[in-house]
């Protein structure tokens, strides 16, 4: 009889499931910059408001807009890297669930060939009995 495959089968799964954690964490650092870059650009028609206000305000809103369009840029970039950290690790997902499907296939191919050795053991019994009640009978 061959070994089963559920040893394989549970590690793969364990990979699978690892990285789907991975990629689950990536996409809540993704929404956190995208709510970050969000909250900096619903800051800006205050700060524009403010800015209005007074000569000072005014003068200093021109280094609050550079300051800004620099963390944007920087969030940005974050969310780049993000992105390629997500690319990544959905391609070796891919693989983990390919490698989990082989592993159920051959799981599966193999359950099949015990059945089937177990199934021609219990005609193999039938027709023995059968044969044997046949000479009995003359």
């Amino acid at each position: 009889m061959t070994r089963s495959h559920e040893p394989l089968i549970r590690l793969a799964r364990f990979k699978v499931e690892e990285l789907q954690k991975q990629l689950a964490d990536i996409d809540r650092v993704r929404q956190s910059l995208i709510d970050q870059v969000e909250r900096l650009e619903a800051s800006v028609p205050e700060e524009q408001a403010a800015a209005t206000q007074n000569k000072d305000g005014f003068l200093a809103y021109g280094s609050y807009a550079q300051a800004v369009i620099k963390r944007k840029q920087n969030i940005r970039a974050s969310m780049d890297e993000v992105d390629q950290q997500a690319d990544e690790i959905r391609e070796r997902l891919e693989g983990a669930f390919r490698e989990l499907k082989k592993y159920e296939l051959l799981e599966e191919r193999r359950v099949a060939r015990v059945e089937e050795a177990l199934r021609a053991e219990e005609q193999a019994e039938v027709d023995e009995i059968a044969q044997s009640r046949r000479r009995a009978a003359h």
